[in-house]
């Protein structure tokens, strides 16, 4: 099911809701809508309540404010919650996404239970020394139509072993990527809330029971950078996705639904 919410300032977000259970609040990283997800989602959802949404800018939602952040994106996903009378969810964020989720969890602790952050730095400038050549691709990309140029996001931030050995999937990962695309100005908006993340500070403050997920061939953030995030945390763990690039979830759905599972289940 899919529907559309009000905000109080005005705007609106489309939000899907699939499955019955525990709500899983899912946030995407940049590019892409509700339809990206693909099978991580509908996997989740044969346990879970899965709630997903465009944030502002992207998808079927309004126009993002030019003054967006990673912090006034999570107040978006705590009024999302709001909308289906949610009082807690467990949250997966991934990238931009897992920046959002990060703030979430600290600015309204209550409203989250378990978290999951995958591919997600401390600081959005924490990127690997190679990886500003695959972050020149990315901003390449914005020299594209829309279309195209959520396509090419899409991509850019896959494993080239991944692109390599599977073709068919990487046209259909382009394809979902170019459903509803995002303006430009929402992908440069998005880009410079990432940019400016920084959620150092407030580290300790984290305090959810959290998984953090690496790819271990994603060339733009390393894995020890999130391993030492886990390291900062008060209560997280730390797993690799062998074979898997910066999105894990288009790389190996899988895989992380059953990481995602197996964290959910844990006691406290």
């Amino acid at each position: 099911m899919t529907t559309e919410i009000r905000l109080a300032d005005g705007g609106h977000l489309s939000v899907a809701v699939q499955g019955e259970g525990m709500p899983l609040l899912l946030i995407r990283p940049l590019g892409g809508s509700l339809v990206s997800w693909g099978s991580f989602a509908e996997t989740l959802a044969s346990g879970a309540r899965v709630v997903a949404f465009d944030a502002r800018g992207s998808g079927c939602s309004s126009a993002a404010p030019l003054a967006t952040t990673t912090r006034s994106m999570a107040a978006d996903a705590v009024a999302v919650l709001d909308a289906f009378a949610i009082a807690c969810a467990d949250v997966f964020g991934s990238s931009l996404g897992g920046m959002v989720a990060s703030w979430l969890a600290i600015d309204a602790p209550e409203r989250v239970g378990r978290l999951i952050l995958a591919s997600t730095p401390v600081r959005g400038l924490d990127v690997h020394p190679g990886g500003w050549r695959r972050g020149l691709a990315l901003a390449r990309c914005l020299m594209q139509l829309p279309r195209a140029a959520e396509a090419c996001l899409a991509t850019q931030v896959l494993s080239s072993e991944f692109r390599a050995r599977h073709p068919d999937e990487v046209e259909r990962i382009r394809a979902r990527a170019a459903a509803r695309p995002a303006s430009h100005r929402g992908l440069v908006v998005h880009l410079a809330a990432a940019a400016l993340h920084d959620v150092g500070p407030r580290l300790r403050d984290l305090g959810a029971a959290t998984l953090v997920v690496a790819g271990d061939r994603d060339a733009l953030l390393p894995a020890r950078e999130q391993e030492r995030l886990a390291a900062s945390l008060p209560r997280a763990r730390f797993a690799v996705v062998p074979d898997a690039g910066h999105d894990v979830t288009a790389e190996a759905p899988a895989a992380v639904a059953d990481l995602v599972r197996a964290h959910l289940a844990r006691g406290t």
